[in-house]
């Protein structure tokens, strides 16, 4: 298994069992891995960063130790440094949580907390899980062990008697006996239209799934299902069709790393909707942003070496660039993958790598309200002021500009 796979298996078994804020940091505090529960109010991001440059020094110090810390606002957070193999030292960190209900009332006024933000601040406190002693060591126990988790092979054993198994073969039977002309071929005409759907979504092709959209309109209702439910009815279709557009985007080559966020996205919203118009809209704007994707983000017109190279300098653009690496993966030498790439995508491996990071750098800009520096470090930058010089010469503003514009 991967080094980064299984550092993907072991942080998401800790964040499943804890349901706590999970993070993999490196050995320099840059995240490695990120699994969010409890998003943090924007004012708390660079006192979390604090904190952690803190819990990592801890860590070090102690690398035998499993730290627990709480911060001045009450948040305890849980860190422990491992290594995998001969990878450089990896430190995670499960938090926050609370130890016990804080007081807002008694902060050090040097924290600067105002009424909006103890606003802010006490809801926040709401979302979070309340941990007992008993169960932060169990964490802690857990933590211990995180560099020897791995993915378990999973059988499901069904007991079935000769009684059950005869009760469904005659339900089976019974369901076949039954003549529906009608129902059928509104059956079959379902899965026509999807497999119309995804071939439009796999090619990028906007126009034409709009097309069969407004031709199919009501075929999907399945309200009876939910009965006086329609917003939850709905729901369950969106969430299905999420998973076609997904499994689509993917047949037309685009890499995982952007199908996860866009999933990860729609998923979100579509629980977070509350009305049928809200869904409706959504519904729309899933077909174009699917769409858009595979346009934009889809290696299929390259060939499969540089496919390959792609798709690895995409999984980890925050990593240093090892040539004689990917070119191993390609099967080719590094000279050759050079003059390939760059007769292919126009660039060199690094400018490739570069545009990479700044993209993803101009996502975080917008969507979130963490600091240059720690966006500069996400991406790749130990040097956030190189960072900004190499964002400046691509996109051609600062990264602080390009924040405040629409």
């Amino acid at each position: 298994m991967s080094i980064q796979l299984q550092l993907t298996v072991s942080s998401l078994t800790i964040f499943h069992l804890t349901d706590v804020n999970t993070l993999i940091l490196n050995h320099n505090g840059s995240p490695f891995l990120i699994h969010e529960r409890d998003p943090l109010p924007e004012y708390m991001l660079e006192l979390q960063k604090n904190h952690f440059v803190y819990l990592i020094a801890e860590t070090k110090r102690i690398p035998e130790e499993c730290c627990l810390f709480t911060n001045e606002l009450g948040l305890s957070y849980l860190a422990k440094r491992f290594h995998i193999q001969d990878q450089e030292p990896k430190i995670v960190v499960v938090g926050p949580f609370l130890k016990q209900v804080p007081s807002t009332n008694r902060f050090d006024p040097k924290l600067k907390i105002d009424a909006q933000k103890q606003i802010e601040l006490e809801a926040f406190y709401r979302s979070l899980k309340l941990i007992s002693s008993s169960r932060i060591q169990s964490m802690a126990n857990l933590l211990e062990q995180v560099h020897t988790i791995h993915q378990a092979s999973l059988e499901v054993v069904n007991v079935e008697s000769d009684v059950v198994h005869a009760s469904q073969q005659s339900h089976v039977e019974l369901m076949l006996q039954q003549s529906d002309d009608s129902y059928i071929e509104l059956i079959e005409l379902r899965y026509k239209i999807e497999k119309e759907m995804m071939r439009s979504v796999e090619k990028g092709d906007k126009v034409n799934l709009q097309r069969i959209m407004k031709q199919v309109k009501n075929v999907f209702d399945f309200s009876e299902r939910f009965p006086n439910q329609p917003v939850r009815a709905l729901k369950n279709v969106l969430i299905v069709l999420n998973t076609l557009l997904r499994v689509a985007a993917e047949r037309g080559k685009v890499q995982p790393l952007f199908l996860h966020r866009i999933s990860e996205k729609f998923s979100k919203q579509i629980e977070r909707s509350d009305t049928i118009d809200s869904l409706n809209r959504l519904t729309n704007l899933m077909h174009e942003e699917y769409c858009n994707l595979v346009r934009n983000r889809a290696v299929s017109g390259y060939s499969l070496v540089i496919q390959i190279a792609v798709e690895h300098i995409i999984s980890h653009f925050n990593q240093p660039l090892n040539m004689e690496q990917i070119a191993d993966l390609c099967g080719v030498h590094p000279a050759h993958l050079s003059r390939q790439f760059k007769k292919e995508t126009g660039m060199t491996v690094t400018d490739y790598q570069q545009k990479r990071r700044i993209e993803e750098a101009k996502i975080w800009l917008k969507s979130e309200r963490a600091s240059i520096g720690w966006i500069a470090g996400y991406v790749g930058y130990e040097d956030s002021g190189y960072f900004t010089r190499v964002f400046k010469k691509l996109v051609g503003m600062s990264p602080s500009l390009y924040r405040t514009t629409k």
